[in-house]
């Protein structure tokens, strides 16, 4: 399916600027030869497709600390690609701090089996469709929960059962997409990531019952939406009403030692702004213009890696029972 005109709207079909697969993978290696990153492909998905990751060599050599943005563990949020993308093209513009200090590695489309689908059926379909893998797994519930921890039966936790839009899987990193981001985080030791979806508009630190960890979470969020020139995003925790999901940031942090945060990109006002009734799924998800949340959150991603590379890395978990 090609791209139609941007500024006509056509219902049913995934318009401009969003790209097809193909475009979206000459935009990476587009953005990785002009900033001399250097294209690494981390493993394949479900379907066999290759999930390429960016890695952008730091000025201060290669022992600078590492930095991760991933993001489209969601298939149906492509906006998140493209921000990552954004971060990307900026890297030797808004973004050229980061550089200085520390070395990016970017994973743009974490889940190209679920981001193929969607395309397919121009963004109309089930959540249970267009969010998951080739498999039907939720690749943000499909990560282990911390040593001794259990999920809780809560409606987005995770469902058991094959066919819904939370399923977990068979087992924690069943999914070739998850075991691979997994393994990538085990070898370059990242200091903090950041992982994009939509549409909520919010920051979601990963859960920490620690107090010091959960107020180093509220001053990183600050940091982020500070950074934000006009929408600035909401935090989205609590100690105690909240429960382990197997998501990618609570992995990242208590499996990884790596300050983590799942950004929200696109409010959910926006949103219905846009659209009171979205003509199909993949609009109320995805700004019709990307361009004013790019310009807005890659200001906050600098600023929450920045705020971050200045703590040490988090402590590693401990059980609040057993402390």
């Amino acid at each position: 399916m090609g791209l139609v005109t941007p500024g006509l709207v056509t219902p049913g079909l995934i318009t401009a600027p969003y790209p097809s697969p193909e475009q979206r993978h000459a935009r990476l290696t587009s953005a990785a030869l002009t900033c001399g990153g250097e294209v690494v492909t981390i493993g394949t998905s479900r379907d066999g497709e290759p999930i390429p990751a960016v890695r952008v060599p730091s000025r201060a050599g290669s022992t600078a600390p590492r930095v991760l943005c991933c993001a489209n563990i969601h298939g149906i949020e492509y906006i998140g690609v493209l921000v990552a993308l954004g971060l990307l093209e900026r890297i030797d513009d808004q973004a050229a701090s980061l550089r200085d200090v520390a070395e990016l590695w970017v994973v743009p489309c974490l889940n190209p089996d679920g981001y193929r689908k969607t395309w397919a059926a121009a963004g109309d379909g089930s959540l249970a469709a267009l969010r998951t893998n080739a498999a039907g797994v939720d690749l943000n519930r499909n990560f282990p929960l911390p040593p001794g921890q259990s999920r809780r039966d809560l409606p987005g936790a995770g469902a058991t059962q094959p066919g819904t839009a939370t399923y977990v899987g068979s087992a924690p990193l069943s999914e070739p997409e998850t075991y691979e981001l997994d393994r990538l985080c085990a070898a370059e030791c990242f200091h903090a990531a950041v992982d994009l979806h939509s549409f909520m508009g919010t920051l979601i630190p990963a859960r920490s019952i620690a107090r010091d960890q959960y107020v180093a979470y509220r001053e990183l969020c600050r940091a982020f939406t500070l950074a934000q020139p006009h929408t600035r995003y909401r935090r989205l925790a609590n100690r105690f009403i909240d429960t382990w999901t197997g998501e990618q940031e609570d992995h990242l942090h208590h499996g990884h030692r790596c300050w983590a945060v799942c950004v929200e990109t696109f409010s959910i006002l926006a949103s219905f702004r846009q659209h009171l009734r979205a003509p199909t799924r993949f609009w109320r998800f995805n700004p019709r213009n990307p361009a004013p949340w790019i310009d807005n959150d890659v200001p906050g991603i600098v600023a929450y890696f920045h705020a971050a590379l200045a703590r040490d890395r988090p402590a590693a978990f401990v059980d609040p029972l057993m402390a």
